[in-house]
């Protein structure tokens, strides 16, 4: 297994000499852009329900190419200076000053300013505003305007991921000082400094993006970006097949006949991405038996899940930082073992009825799974740990249903996906510590504790010495081995259905959850 996944190579289909399908880095921007003002249809598995770069934690679609931060990620998934011209930490690692560049403008023509960089930051950590970002912010002490291109910004403690976060696309501090962030019009009708404008925004239908005169970057031949709103896996291969759409994410079971079509290439990335059930202690006390977790892992067979499910698309899942640097193989796998699960559980007292299931203290080992239904993958998956959990003695009642009927934090257990390519902090700290759970401004949906891990957690993220965060990280994992909070089945390989008239996208990025990034550069593609 990989410690680390730097470069992800995609099969290359190659139709022309002029243009070919996956991972066709060399047509660039640079290329001759006779044919102006084309439009790009995305077949969407989501609608988002804002656009606002200060409430959403995700580094996706259309929040990634309307707004623009400080630092961008790069094809390697490293920040750099974006709008930032450039910036200097200080030795003791507590302070970061940032130059920005002059001349940058937002998408109204308003230039940016250090005061919307320290109205973006101040945003997030306002109490009164329902960012998912707090968690990435809540170690800034105090952030002051140096002059009108200069922001200096003090940590309370070091904080490695720091540039990570600077990513945050920037507001304008002159469309949002004074309103509710949380319902303003600004959330449908946003202003950023990305790429790409909103034009318009058809809810429950499609989402128009058109390019920004005021964007400063290079820019391919694409004018126009439509998000058809697709969550059907089956129509968006449909659509992919007549042409309706360009580019879209496809299942697995789609792969195969999508191949065989002339005008359409599949891009297969790995990705950072896993799946996995989540235990909710604070709904079913069962689970705070930790046999009882271990026996569902044991219990299912992973790579039955890789090969019979996702058809050899991903690989089996044991660490929610298996793609990361600092990944540790060396923790439990939990490899398919349906004798240790049953010794666990008889260990634990859970003894098998008549009908085959366990029982305690007359208690069943019963709890609902649920997996949104718009998601072939996930329902396939709790179908599957259903069958082979029951050879345990669990009852696992499968709900799959639409992902709006239902509240993550209620359920008794979730199909569940995570997943980052980033730094180590991102979709560990504000996911598996307890009090992300009590501040509402994590992910900790299951309201997992144990204290071990937060104080792991928060030495590796709060240490600049490389090789005491992989000790801490490496530990981190062992603990959650053992006191899982999840059930990890398996990780994904992003699968990405592509008109071959498209050109300039690169198969070099290890992608994020929902393979998130694959679009991080797609105001320099082009279209045939």
């Amino acid at each position: 297994m990989k410690k680390y996944l730097g470069i992800v190579v995609c099969f290359i289909m190659l139709i022309t000499t002029v243009f070919t399908g996956c991972g066709n880095s060399t047509a660039t921007s640079n290329q001759s852009n006779e044919e102006k003002g084309k439009t790009l249809v995305y077949g969407a598995e989501f609608e988002d329900e804002k656009i606002n770069s200060v409430l959403t934690a995700s580094h996706a679609f259309a929040t990634d190419l309307v707004f623009r931060g400080l630092m961008k990620f790069d094809e390697n998934n490293v920040p750099k200076p974006e709008i930032a011209k450039s910036y200097t930490i200080s030795k003791d690692k507590l302070t970061y000053d940032f130059i920005l560049k002059k001349g940058i403008k937002f998408q109204d023509g308003t230039e940016i300013k250090a005061d919307d960089v320290v109205f973006t930051i101040k945003t997030i950590l306002n109490d009164k505003v329902n960012s998912e970002l707090k968690p990435e912010f809540e170690d800034v002490k105090d952030i002051q305007k140096v002059n009108d291109y200069e922001v200096k910004i003090t940590l309370s403690k070091v904080f490695p991921a720091f540039l990570d976060k600077m990513t945050v696309g920037l507001v304008p501090k002159h469309c949002l000082e004074g309103k509710d962030v949380n319902t303003a019009d600004f959330n449908v009708k946003p202003i950023g400094a990305g790429p790409f404008k909103v034009e318009k925004w058809n809810k429950g239908s499609n989402l128009i993006l058109t390019k920004s005169k005021y964007y400063y970057g290079k820019t391919g031949n694409i004018d126009k970006i439509i998000f058809k709103f697709l969550p059907d896996a089956n129509v968006r291969a449909m659509q992919l097949q007549t042409g309706e759409v360009n580019i879209a994410p496809v299942a697995p079971s789609e792969v195969a006949k999508l191949e065989k079509n002339s005008k359409v290439t599949i891009c297969k990335a790995p990705t950072a991405d896993y799946r996995g059930i989540m235990f909710n202690f604070r709904t079913k006390p069962m689970f705070k038996d930790v046999n009882v977790r271990k026996a569902l892992n044991y219990a299912t067979d992973k790579q039955g899940i890789v090969k019979g499910i996702l058809l050899g698309y991903g690989e089996a899942a044991y660490s929610p930082l298996q793609l990361n640097k600092y990944n540790n193989p060396n923790v439990e796998k939990y490899e398919y073992n349906l004798d240790k699960a049953n010794e666990l559980l008889e260990q634990s007292g859970w003894k098998k009825g008549a009908d085959g299931i366990r029982e305690k203290d007359g208690q069943k080992l019963q709890f609902t799974l649920f997996a949104r239904n718009n998601d072939e993958v996930r329902v396939k998956i709790a179908e599957y740990v259903s069958s082979q959990a029951k050879k345990a003695g669990f009852d696992i009642k499968v709900d799959a249903r639409d992902p709006k009927a239902e509240k993550i934090k209620d359920t008794e257990a979730f199909v569940l996906g995570w997943g980052s390519p980033f730094d180590a902090d991102d979709h560990t700290y504000k996911i598996f510590r307890s009090d992300q759970f009590e501040k509402g401004s994590g992910f900790n949906f299951g309201d997992y504790s144990n204290p071990q891990v937060d104080d792991l957690l928060e030495k590796a993220r709060t240490t600049s010495d490389d090789n005491q965060r992989k000790e801490y990280y490496d530990e981190f994992q062992k603990v959650v081995a053992e006191d899982p909070a999840f059930s990890m089945d398996a990780y994904l390989t992003a699968l990405y259905g592509i008109d071959k008239n498209i050109s300039g996208y690169t198969p070099k990025r290890v992608l994020g959850h929902h393979g998130e990034g694959f679009l991080w550069n797609v105001e320099e593609w082009n279209m045939k």
